[in-house]
């Protein structure tokens, strides 16, 4: 069942939409590359809406100190405590045994639509 977003010029790169499916609440995220994500939309630490939070580029480091962009991962940061996700997977950088589920996303006639 296609589950209805936003219209495609709407979401722009960095950018996250929420929407409803069924009962659960889903975070929309298109990526700088363009591509499109769409993932669990509350945070396993305490469910705070992930629509409110931010897309950044993760950072990565051999050593406290010594950090970089990560070239090509964007994490969704919750708006309460911080806690970060890869957009792509899921994955929670906290803890990379813990994911929130992942959801097929698409563009369909002009619209960005959840597929559920």
């Amino acid at each position: 069942m296609r589950h209805d977003v936003c219209a495609v010029e709407e979401l722009g790169e960095g950018e996250l939409a929420h929407v409803r499916v069924g009962e659960r609440d889903v975070v929309v995220v298109r990526s700088a590359s363009g591509k499109l994500h769409a993932v669990a939309g509350r945070c396993l630490h305490q469910g705070a809406l992930l629509s409110g939070g931010r897309v950044l580029n993760d950072v990565e480091g051999e050593r406290p100190g010594t950090y970089r962009l990560a070239e090509g991962r964007e994490v969704l940061k919750c708006p309460w405590h911080g806690y970060e996700y890869d957009v792509a997977s899921g994955c929670a950088l906290f803890d990379r045994r813990r994911r929130l589920r992942s959801y097929e996303v698409a563009e369909y006639d002009g619209r960005v639509v959840v597929e559920a």
